[in-house]
């Protein structure tokens, strides 16, 4: 199942906040950074009436994520700078492939505690055991296979076994490309 939400922007129009976050990472190089880490690009379409209700994807720690693009689409119009993505979580071969949305432009692969807190990838050069922050897509901060992806969680729940009490998922990420002003 597809998701959908809006996150901040994260680039170099963050000015320091982004300088500071690129130096300390080790990859300068970064042109942007999509992720479901809410430190790092928080939710901006958040619940707001009862009626949104039916639109929330009814899953633990999802009340940012919901079912229907238009209803993202529609709130994130008044949100700038975001970014509306699409997301699906440990995603089959299958989910990659087929996704429906030709607006949309793949952006990754992300590793996200339960919780949204953090991105085990963004926070890479905690964990030199699991993976390299070279490894990172230029583009978008993420690992581009879907295999390396959940080879990397596998490792870091080996390696790193108290690093979180709930377990880390693989996210498949796309970054909407079209239009979001879909009116009110």
């Amino acid at each position: 199942m597809y998701y959908y939400t809006a996150i901040e922007r994260f680039d170099r129009d963050n000015g320091e906040r982004w300088v500071g976050y690129t130096r300390w990472l080790g990859r300068t190089d970064l042109t942007r950074v999509v992720t479901l880490d809410s430190i790092l690009c928080p939710p901006v379409v958040h619940v707001e009436s009862s009626e949104d209700w039916e639109f929330v994807a009814q899953e633990e720690f999802m009340l940012d994520f919901f079912t229907n693009l238009d209803f993202v689409l529609r709130r994130v119009s008044s949100h700038r700078p975001s970014v509306v993505v699409a997301v699906a979580r440990d995603p089959s071969s299958a989910d990659v492939s087929d996704f429906p949305h030709p607006d949309f432009e793949f952006a990754g692969f992300d590793i996200v505690d339960a919780q949204f807190i953090a991105s085990a990838l963004l926070n890479g050069c905690n964990f030199p055991e699991a993976f390299d922050v070279s490894e990172l897509s230029s583009e978008s901060g993420l690992i581009k296979s879907r295999e390396r992806a959940f080879r990397i969680r596998d490792a870091l729940h080996r390696r790193y076994p108290n690093r979180d009490k709930k377990k880390s998922h693989v996210w498949a990420i796309w970054r909407h490309t079209g239009t979001t002003d879909r009116g009110a």
